[in-house]
């Protein structure tokens, strides 16, 4: 139909009417971002949200900078003894433990306490040795072992906070001379600021040629950085050593490692296959360490070994005042495992001070508090936290931090809401969900599901709902190989993290959840010797032929009858390990119990 002078002034009407519309509710989408805009100034302000800070400043901060075995933080703990009243923290137990056990040799009984969490014993002491996260805000002189991992992703938050709330009249700090850059601008405020360079206290070679599993000498640490590929090295050199290779991995429970590292020390195990756990400051007799490879598993991608990661591995070989000087080198002759020279030749000259790390150059994270928030209700966490989040970016553009991404509490909060619904409302109050989500209970799968059972036991427990005892705390399982002890082991680990924060809960207490974790550490010293030694990792199971740690069948034997194997017909191991720990645990005959009937052997 055409086109009239009627129906054209129709059209351009209702084309100016959608226009108008359009307009309009563009203007009103402005208006209520504007409004959204405030209301967040507005609710951030009323939070009141500010940059921790302390109010007493230290009279002086000493930097402790070198590589390792450097005697770094041998003179900060003279310097404690002479004191007689501080704090050391650091961010493992077992370094705690060696600076706790090194002290109380040194001072008068009653001076020194251990505070880890995990373990208390005399936590008033004058002077404490504990873990980062248990360090008090104040007190005479703080020592901090480790600093640099102040760029720790997951954990330098805690540093952070330390650092530039912690009120002391004197600070030590420990680290890689990478990190000072990182850690000066969180102590600008001290009157008086030292640094101490140290150099390494004793040689470290590199050897020129691969050593193989026969010629493996004693004082050796073995470093490998899976449980499989662990257990693959340790199998091979057992036969060269029956009985005297061990292991240590990260799954093991913290008494069993430290039962593993006083044999190694004491020379009833002389050949130690570790991964990178070792690196983290632990002191050990070890004149040598070879690497069986250099890669890893980072959590994202498998990639090579960072300078700084193999120096602090490779520095552990030839530790003053235990051994003489040190050689690193690589480990040959077990299937699948290769180790490249030169990211060692790389690592190596850091650990002796001649060259710089490629430490992250990772700000200090700053994570809330509670008080930060603002939050009146649990369901206003989620909101709360993303505003936080905005707030910080902008509060911190011009301080050397950054905002800690709280995206992971965010997330664990919506797992909770849902349930708090019906009987368990009254039980989701707002502190009690902030402690929930703060948890140090590890949220990755498959580990989440651990978490949600555990919270949604501690909000029935609150509610006055009954909780069963083996929904918080697994029993000591029966028959079992080291890996289903591990687990048992990690779980009464959550429990005993949940017990510390919600006592009683399915009427338990965290000694109770101690008691289960060390009935598995003892199986699991017990299971080690002869499941190093029933260890199938890097032979088929069917013909025997050598393979990668990872498979438990070679090419032929896992093909279809009738047709060539291929890589693709290989599985990945599963049960190779599982299977020979079983047999271990069998024929040592595993024990079963329970926190409520437990009995300890004599």
């Amino acid at each position: 139909m055409p086109d009239t002078p009627a129906r054209s002034a129709a059209t351009s009407r209702r084309r100016e009417r959608s226009t108008g519309r359009q307009s309009a509710a563009r203007d009103i989408d402005r208006a209520a971002a504007r409004q959204e805009r405030l209301a967040q100034a507005s609710w951030v302000e009323g939070a009141s949200p500010a940059l921790p800070m302390r109010t007493v400043r230290p009279a002086e901060v000493v930097f402790h900078l070198g590589p390792t075995n450097s005697g770094k933080t041998y003179e900060s703990l003279q310097a404690l003894a002479a004191t007689g009243s501080g704090v050391y923290a650091a961010p493992l137990r077992q370094l705690a433990h060696e600076a706790y056990a090194k002290l109380s040799a040194q001072l008068p009984p009653g001076t020194v306490g251990l505070s880890t969490g995990e373990e208390e014993i005399d936590p008033f002491a004058p002077i404490v040795c504990c873990t980062v996260e248990k360090a008090p805000l104040r007190g005479e002189l703080l020592v901090l072992d480790e600093s640099h991992w102040i760029a720790d992703p997951d954990r330098g938050h805690h540093w952070a906070r330390l650092l530039l709330t912690g009120e002391y009249r004197e600070m030590h700090l420990i680290s890689a001379a990478e990190a000072y850059l990182l850690l000066k601008p969180l102590v600008s405020d001290a009157e008086h600021v030292t640094v101490v360079n140290h150099k390494r206290l004793s040689r470290l070679d590199v050897l020129r040629a691969p050593v193989r599993p026969a010629d493996v000498r004693p004082q050796t640490l073995v470093v490998a950085f899976s449980r499989k590929t662990v257990y693959a090295a340790a199998a091979e050199l057992d036969q060269h050593r029956p009985g005297k290779v061990g292991v240590l991995y990260g799954a093991l429970p913290p008494a069993t490692r430290r039962e593993v590292i006083e044999r190694f020390t004491s020379g009833e195990v002389e050949v130690l296959v570790t991964t990178d756990v070792i690196g983290h400051g632990i002191n050990v007799p070890a004149t040598t360490v070879l690497f069986a490879e250099t890669t890893k598993f980072d959590g994202t991608k498998v990639r090579p070994l960072r300078s700084w990661e193999t120096a602090q591995i490779a520095g552990r070989a030839g530790r003053y005042g235990l051994t003489g000087h040190g050689q690193v080198g690589v480990l040959t002759g077990v299937t699948g495992l290769r180790a490249d020279q030169g990211v060692l030749t790389a690592g190596a000259a850091v650990a002796r001070g001649d060259a710089m790390s490629d430490l992250p150059k990772r700000a200090p994270r700053l994570r809330p508090e509670l008080a930060d928030l603002g939050a009146f209700e649990a369901v206003d966490l989620p909101e709360a936290l993303t505003r936080w989040m905005a707030w910080a970016r902008a509060a911190t553009r011009d301080h050397a931090m950054t905002p800690d991404d709280v995206t992971s509490l965010i997330v664990r909060v919506h797992a909770l809401l849902p349930l708090l619904r019906g009987p368990l409302d009254a039980a989701g109050d707002l502190d009690t969900v902030w402690r929930l989500v703060n948890l140090a209970i590890d949220y990755n799968p498959p580990r989440r599901t651990r978490w949600l059972v555990l919270a949604q036991a501690a909000l029935r427990h609150a509610a006055g709902l009954p909780v069963q005892p083996e929904t918080v705390l697994p029993d000591v399982p029966r028959g079992a190989g080291v890996e289903e002890f591990e687990q048992a082991a990690a779980a009464a680990r959550d429990a005993q993290t949940l017990l510390r924060q919600f006592p009683g809960v399915a009427g338990l207490t965290s000694d109770d959840a101690a008691w289960v974790e060390e009935e598995c550490a003892e199986m699991i010293s017990e299971l080690l010797p002869d499941a190093i030694a029933l260890g199938r990792s890097g032979k088929c199971a069917e013909c025997g032929s050598a393979i990668a740690p990872w498979f438990t069948t070679c090419r032929p034997c896992s093909a279809p009858a009738g047709r060539g194997g291929g890589e693709r017909d290989r599985r990945p191991s599963t049960g190779g390990r599982r299977t020979a720990g079983r047999a271990a645990g069998r024929a040592l005959g595993g024990r079963q119990g329970g926190p409520r009937g437990r009995s300890r052997r004599g």
